[in-house]
Formats: structure tokens, C-alpha cells, sequence
């Protein structure tokens, strides 16, 4: 039994650090059997998965047993997007209409729950795939051009993945009530590719001395006098954060009869701090414009004066303050993330009105708006003496640059219906529904980021092989979401008025092995 328990765990860590090359959008549970009923758990305690939804629920089962699950996931995101005039202006003409990448994901789980000679006692060793989120497209941005000037189709890619693993033990201390508890290690890692926009405000280099001014204060001054930038794009890749942390969950259970059960459970929210990544930072097309319109300006400033007169002079000016084209503007950097997995409760019930009946529901409370109201990227020891230069934060012997990336995601409420019924005593049929409200608002919206899913159907059933050998399969699908820009998005004029849209189908497969 030892040397199967270790393998277990072998492939599962093998599969799922396969799995964090890819991507995922986070599922509503962990289990094939909870799935077909539409992740109904918390109050049902009949699955090794409740290491996850409420532990205590484990000593209510009635037999040791392992279980090996696995989710099959295919998102698919989309994103319509529209062009900008001269001005900078959101037009009606579309500049990108794209599906996203259709990557296949599979997302694997293991656990093990046994029975104590210690009368009471239940424990559970469990790893579990939680997922994520994430996203892969190519997509047109206007603000990144080529050489000749063009607008470019570039990557814009994300990946945010989390897995939990560990114990977890339940008392029970009548033959009615019993409390859980669950201790797991969080191993997290995330990643971007897309287009990087600040305010002109991030370049705090100072160009002159005598009266303080930045080159941030040049950028965003009117021009001719200086650039007329509302907002900087930049290309950022941004990669191999990874992180383990400690997550605590409680639950409690309570058996009325064999036909009414209730569960109720907490989960405290989880620390991410991301540390050693690092990040390419690409300002390459943002000078260059930058220089374009600063030769324009000499132009008009100074009539008669020939363009390649003016760029001249203007290379001889970005020189003297610093500025050594010859460099480039690509730096990398050491990178640190701060984020978290929010806390959450849930409360669940059970009622079976005849044996072979079960209806269940489950109401839980995620709180997305302390977890994910901001991001926070920490940049250090950048390698480019000309961006160094321009930002004054970041660089060798300078102080890090920080910025907080906005998410402002707002709580979200689950809510979860599921029945169950049993045509024969080998075969359980099952159907489920799940409604979750978007927590990602109008104003910070992207393709990058497509997790805004609220409804979800399924269906499910289970084959007993024997006697000790189940087997649970489930479908679901998550309804097409589409979420449109507000006109102040946050993270930049590129996304205003844009539409996001995720739909997801899943396939879940268990082996539930039990010792009778």
C-alpha cells in the first residue's frame, strides 16, 4: 500500500508541473462525482474531496478509500477589440476579432482518507490541482509598431496556476457533529506576456537638475513644448515566479438523520509572494514614437529647419542627457509579485426525501476585493543604463521600481444546486448547476486575464465495478460570458470599449477505490 500511496504522489507531481506550462481557468470543485451534481460538496460527505470543501466531512465516511481524478478542460476565450484614430481616439472600426488559443488541460488530483483505530478519527493525504486562470492570443496593438511603423499582431499570453497538497483530519465527536481540518502547502506559479501601459509619471528620471523636471513631466506635457503622452505602452514578458505558501481550512459537520446533513466551512486567505522571477521590459517602439514626435516639434517650433536637420539635434539633446540610442531600450530585470488566494466560507446541505434520492445546495462567499484589488510587481537591478535612465527606479544602485497593477476584482457569491439519484445499486445518475457572479469589473477587464464565467450546467453518473471499485464520470459547461470595457479601463486606452468572452467544456474522470 506504501509504494502505491508514493506512486500516486510521483505522478500526480509529474503531471502537474506538465501542467503548469500551460493554462486553466479555476474549476468550481475538485471531484468527478461532486461535479455531476454541479459541485455541490460542502454538505455531502461521500468523497475524499471534501479535503478541500469541508474536512470534517470525512468522518462520515464509512470505508478508507483512494480516489484518482482527473479534468480534461477546454476554455475558449475571444476578444473583439477596436483601432484608434490620429488622436489617440477609440474608433468603430474592429481591430481585433479573435478567438484564443483552444488549448487541452488536464488537471489531475489524488487523496487517500482513512479510518483511525483511534475511535473518531479520520485522515486524509491528499494533492489537488486547483487550476488558475489564463489565456493566449495574437492580437494587433496600435501603440507597439515595427521599424517601419506599423501597428504589430504580438503574444499576449498569461498563466496562473495553484495546487495544493497535504493533510487533513476530522473528528467526529458524536455520533452527529464532527469538526475538520485541513493543513495543505500552496504551490503557485504565474506569468505574462501583453503590452505594459503606465502613466508618463513612471519615468521619474530627472532631466533637469536646476528645476527638477522628469522626463515624465516632458512626456505628458502638451506639446510642442513637450510629448502630449496620456499613457506609455511597453512590451513585458514577465516569468518564472514561483512561490509555496501554507493554507488553513476548517470545517464543521452535522449529521440530523440520514436524511438531512449540514456543512460549513472556512478557508483563511493564502500569501502569495512570488520572488527571483524576472521580466523583460521592451520600451523600444515607446522611444522611438517618443522621438518622432520630438523631432516634430523642433519642426514646428523651428520652421525651415529639415527633418534630418532636426533629428539630429534632437539625438545630439536625448545624448547629452543620457540617452545612448546604441543601447536600446530592452532591460531586463529581477522580478518580485505580491498576490493572494482570498479567503472564502461555505455552508451546504443535504436532503434525501427516499434513499435513492438526494438534493443538495451550496452557498459560498469568495473575498475577491481584498485578494485582488491590486497586484504588486517589485523591479530591481535592471540591466539597461538608457531605461535605467529614463524611469530614475529599477537599476543597478537604484531604488526598485514598484507598481501596483490594478485588478479592483469585487467579491463574488456561489451558488450551487445538485441532485442525485440511483437506478440500480450499480449505477448513480446526476445533474448539477452552479451560478457565480463575474468578479472582474468593466474597468480593469482584458483578454489576458478571460475568467469571467458565471453560469455552469453539468451531469454526471457513477459504475460500480464490484465491490470496491467505482467508477465517476461527469460533463460541464460553462456558458459564454461576454464582458465589455468600460471607457476608463485601467490598464489602458487599448481596452476601451473591448469585449471579453470565456466559454468552457470539461470532461471529469474518478477511480474510486474502496476498502470494504
Amino acid at each position: 500500500m506504501k509504494k502505491f500511496i508514493y506512486f500516486l504522489i510521483l505522478v500526480l507531481f509529474v503531471t502537474s508541473f506538465n501542467l503548469f506550462a500551460q493554462n486553466g481557468t479555476r474549476a468550481i470543485d475538485y471531484s468527478a462525482k461532486t461535479f455531476g451534481r454541479g459541485g455541490v460538496s460542502i454538505g455531502f460527505f461521500d468523497n475524499t474531496g471534501l479535503m478541500m470543501s469541508n474536512p470534517a466531512g470525512l468522518s462520515f465516511l464509512e470505508d478508507d478509500m483512494i480516489d484518482v481524478n482527473a479534468i480534461v478542460m477546454l476554455p475558449i476565450p475571444h476578444y473583439k477589440g477596436f483601432s484608434k484614430d490620429a488622436n489617440g481616439n477609440i474608433t468603430s472600426t474592429v481591430l481585433n476579432d479573435k478567438d484564443g488559443e483552444k488549448n487541452v488541460f488536464v488537471l489531475p488530483s489524488a487523496s487517500y482518507v482513512r479510518k483511525c483505530k483511534l475511535p473518531g478519527l479520520t485522515l486524509g493525504l491528499g494533492f489537488f490541482t486547483v487550476g488558475g486562470m489564463g489565456a493566449d492570443f495574437m492580437l494587433t496593438n496600435q501603440s507597439l509598431k515595427d521599424a517601419s511603423g506599423n501597428p504589430q499582431e504580438i503574444e499576449y499570453h498569461s498563466k496562473y496556476a495553484v495546487m495544493h497538497g497535504g493533510l487533513s483530519a476530522a473528528y467526529k465527536f458524536t455520533e452527529k457533529f464532527a469538526v475538520g481540518f485541513s493543513a495543505h502547502v500552496v504551490y503557485s506559479t504565474i506569468e505574462f506576456i501583453n503590452p505594459f501601459t503606465l502613466p508618463p509619471s513612471v519615468l521619474r528620471g530627472v532631466m533637469d537638475p536646476g528645476t527638477g523636471m522628469t522626463f515624465g513631466q516632458y512626456f505628458s506635457a502638451p506639446r510642442p513644448q513637450g510629448l502630449g503622452y496620456t499613457e506609455l505602452t511597453s512590451g513585458a514578458n514577465m516569468r518564472d515566479l514561483t512561490t509555496f505558501s501554507f493554507s488553513p481550512k476548517v470545517g464543521f459537520a452535522y449529521k440530523f438523520s440520514d436524511e438531512f446533513t449540514l456543512g460549513y466551512s472556512f478557508t483563511a486567505p493564502v500569501p502569495l509572494n512570488y520572488k527571483e522571477g524576472k521580466t523583460t521590459l521592451d520600451m523600444t517602439s515607446a522611444f522611438n514614437d517618443a522621438f518622432g514626435r520630438a523631432v516634430g516639434n523642433y519642426m514646428q517650433l523651428n520652421p525651415g529647419v529639415t527633418q534630418q536637420q532636426a533629428t539630429q539635434i534632437i539625438g545630439a539633446q536625448f545624448s547629452a542627457l543620457g540617452i545612448n540610442s546604441a543601447n536600446g531600450f530592452i532591460a531586463d530585470y529581477n522580478t518580485d509579485n505580491e498576490f493572494e488566494v482570498p479567503m472564502s466560507f461555505g455552508i451546504g446541505c443535504k436532503y434525501a426525501p427516499m434513499k435513492e434520492l438526494r438534493f443538495g445546495v451550496d452557498i459560498e462567499w469568495i473575498n475577491w476585493s481584498s485578494s485582488a484589488d491590486e497586484m504588486k510587481l517589485t523591479l530591481s537591478n535592471g540591466n539597461n543604463s538608457n531605461v535605467n535612465r529614463l524611469l530614475g527606479y529599477g537599476g543597478v544602485n537604484q531604488a526598485p521600481l514598484v507598481v501596483d497593477f490594478p485588478l479592483k476584482w469585487e467579491d463574488a457569491v456561489l451558488f450551487k444546486f445538485g441532485a442525485e439519484y440511483d437506478i440500480s445499486k450499480k449505477v448513480t445518475v446526476r445533474a448539477g448547476y452552479a451560478y457565480g457572479n463575474n468578479p472582474i469589473p468593466a474597468n480593469t477587464i482584458n483578454p489576458v486575464i478571460p475568467t469571467v464565467i458565471e453560469n455552469h450546467v453539468s451531469a454526471g453518473a457513477s459504475f460500480n465495478i464490484g465491490r470496491n471499485f467505482v467508477i465517476n464520470a461527469a460533463f460541464e459547461y460553462g456558458l459564454n460570458k461576454d464582458v465589455t470595457s468600460s471607457y476608463s479601463n485601467l490598464l489602458g486606452s487599448e481596452y476601451y470599449g473591448s469585449t471579453t468572452s470565456l466559454k468552457n467544456i470539461l470532461g471529469h474522470i474518478s477511480f474510486n477505490y474502496i476498502f470494504r
